[in-house]
């Protein structure tokens, strides 16, 4: 079996998509009312290439972006977006809470913990990746809320 068909095997629930490999993919369900939600995952770039995503898009919202959370000179921690993310070859990048996300934005209807959200991710070069991320309730994963106000 080949590399790329150990990952798969290896990361639970992941889907291959040219040189992109998604684990650990999650949209948090968000209370009723809250127009903003953020998605989470792992992209494992399977290629000798480096792949630089420049945009998100997704059939929930208005618009999906690529944020950060920095810290400014007095110490305190806001969101900024990032205009692009570089995987290197061989490498992984990790979307988490309190570091880098994808926030989705103008929700067109409140998720529901169980459906799918079709994220799509593109590159530089023009290749898009498309993936099906589950939503998850965050009380039901015992995560801490951060909340984001955009």
């Amino acid at each position: 079996m080949g590399r790329l068909g150990l990952l798969v095997v290896f990361f639970w629930a992941s889907q291959a998509y040219a040189d992109l490999v998604i684990s650990d993919a999650q949209v948090r369900a968000m209370p009723p009312g809250q127009p903003n939600t953020a998605a989470f995952l792992t992209l494992h770039n399977t290629s000798d290439e480096a792949v630089t995503l420049v945009s998100a898009t997704t059939n929930v919202a208005k618009k999906a972006e690529f944020h950060n959370h920095v810290k400014n000179s007095a110490g305190v921690m806001s969101m900024q977006q990032v205009p692009n993310i570089t995987i290197d070859a061989h490498s992984k990048f990790v979307f988490k809470s309190g570091s880098f996300h994808i926030m989705l934005m103008g929700l067109h209807n409140m998720l529901k913990p169980g459906a799918e959200v079709e994220l799509v991710l593109s590159d530089q070069q023009g290749q898009t990746y498309t993936y099906n991320v589950p939503v998850v309730s965050m009380v039901d994963k015992g995560m801490h809320h951060h909340h984001h106000n955009h």
